[in-house]
């Protein structure tokens, strides 16, 4: 009887823990949620893509995430393509793109990594942006 008492106990403990994620309404509710001296920045006109500016922030430690949102999945998809069309002649390193629904991310770590994209567990955000946006509360 102990055993299944226990067993009940840390199954009930483990669906608490996995549902205890918070969720969020929009991209920018979850990016906003990473720390709390995130600060929303001026975007200039050539970061424009399909006519979308996007909304920018930097983190405290300089990085900066581009948000953009777009009227339709297809139009991040010419987004996104018109972006890595763009990037091509660049010789620094790029930014770490996500895509969730309408929305396209761009997190530009500053990790001096040894490929031109840095991987997700190399810079101090990019596992967080990730979860974050996998917290998306679908409609």
């Amino acid at each position: 009887m102990k055993n299944n008492s226990l067993a009940i106990l840390f199954i009930f403990l483990f669906l608490i823990a996995c549902s205890s994620q918070e969720k969020y309404p929009n991209v920018n509710e979850a990016i906003i949620s990473l720390e709390k001296n995130i600060t929303q920045i001026e975007s200039s006109k050539d970061q424009i893509l399909e006519g979308i500016q996007p909304v920018s922030y930097k983190l405290s430690n300089e990085e900066i995430i581009q948000v953009y949102n777009f009227e339709s999945e297809e139009q991040r998809k010419r987004g996104e393509k018109q972006f890595e069309e763009s990037i091509q002649f660049l010789s620094s390193h790029a930014p770490i793109i996500y895509q969730s629904g309408n929305y396209l991310v761009l997190y530009y770590s500053l990790v001096d990594s040894k490929t031109r994209t840095p991987k997700l567990n190399e810079t101090e955000y990019g596992v967080k942006i990730q979860k974050a946006l996998n917290s998306i509360q679908k409609e």
